[in-house]
């Protein structure tokens, strides 16, 4: 009852509006909403609260088919820069709407009239809200790790090694999702009623993790600004060889360090090498998915992480080290930092 509780919690303050949450807090919130569901589900049922008159039936809500769809939004809302939600992906929450409507019609039918039947004992109605969702998990998770690749690559273009807080969280929630999908896999497909003590046990730690995460480090669940921004807008720019044009836009940063100037511009970046402002600015949208300010700080970041890992820059503090890496305030190099990197300086060197 304690780790359903927390998880309702945590799933409610990922749910909740906010102008600042990234739209993959809400589909997050989903999941979470429905294992801690699931959760007191349990506890309901050995403590008998299911056949108690006042019984309030939130077990109605528990849907596995919001599940699928929830996690594939969480990952492209992480994975595909300036992700927006369009109203036809309302219509992937259509199953799980029929199969909640139709749970609490039987229900009322049932408090109503005293006669009871169990849906689930009808195959049709058991394929479709338990074998289904399961088959649709397996698809997710085999998207999820596509785009798992994709993210991670992006991120290693900017740190290395990668910022610890996003390879944790990147890989912490397929492991998870990975995980819980194989038990539930194996306990309906190949019928071993057994394993769901494990997936109880696996539950419950899940919520308890990621809740006392969510508690102590609300930044886990924020999505780096490498990966938030907008994407580049359609530009014709023909007679450039992109790759070409862009060895030499990355070649200013690796080899001449330009970012070190604390007040480097977009214009005065594309007047050294000789383009166009706006094709500069094509080259790093398309190719890095981000914005010409967020690309150069990260070159910043990357620059006083590697700075850190040196022992030979130990002597030297660690505002120093971000002067040195072209910002030109404490507040702009805090604020970034955790923007970047999912941490504040300070817990990032603790």
């Amino acid at each position: 009852m304690l780790s359903g509780s927390q998880g309702i919690l945590l799933s409610l303050a990922l749910l909740s509006p906010s102008k600042k949450k990234h739209a993959s807090a809400i589909f997050l919130g989903l999941i979470f909403l429905v294992i801690s569901l699931e959760i007191l589900n349990i506890w309901a049922m050995q403590m008998h609260y299911h056949s108690s008159p006042q019984a309030f039936p939130f077990w109605l809500l528990i849907s596995y088919l919001i599940l699928p769809p929830s996690l594939w939004l969480f990952v492209q809302s992480n994975a595909l820069a300036g992700f927006v939600f369009k109203k036809k992906y309302f219509l992937l929450y259509v199953p799980a709407f029929i199969e909640i409507l139709v749970e609490t019609s039987t229900h009322i039918y049932y408090r109503s009239t005293g006669v009871s039947f169990h849906l689930i004992n009808y195959t049709p109605w058991f394929l479709f809200t338990e074998v289904f969702p399961i088959f649709w998990m397996v698809f997710v998770l085999i998207f999820y790790a596509q785009r798992l690749i994709s993210i991670s690559k992006r991120l290693k273009d900017f740190f290395s090694p990668p910022a610890p807080l996003h390879h944790i969280k990147l890989f912490s929630f397929f492991i998870c999702f990975l995980l819980l999908g194989i038990l539930w896999f194996v306990e309906v497909i190949f019928s071993q009623p057994q394993i769901f003590n494990f997936t109880e046990v696996f539950l419950v730690t899940f919520l308890f993790a990621f809740g006392y995460i969510g508690y102590f480090n609300p930044a886990f669940f924020e999505v780096p600004a490498i990966i938030k921004t907008k994407p580049a807008e359609s530009s014709s720019f023909s007679h450039y060889d992109d790759q070409k044009e862009l060895a030499r836009l990355t070649e200013r940063f690796t080899k001449e360090a330009i970012h070190r100037r604390t007040k480097l511009s977009l214009e005065e970046l594309a007047a050294e090498i000789n383009l166009p402002a706006r094709y500069v600015s094509h080259l790093i949208n398309r190719y890095h998915n981000t914005n010409f300010h967020n690309f150069v700080n990260s070159y910043r970041v990357k620059e006083v992480l590697e700075k850190i890992a040196d022992p030979s820059q130990q002597h030297k503090t660690l505002l120093a080290l971000a002067f040195e890496a072209g910002f030109n305030s404490k507040s702009t190099f805090n604020q970034v930092f955790k923007s970047q990197t999912g941490q504040s300086p300070s817990r990032f060197l603790s």
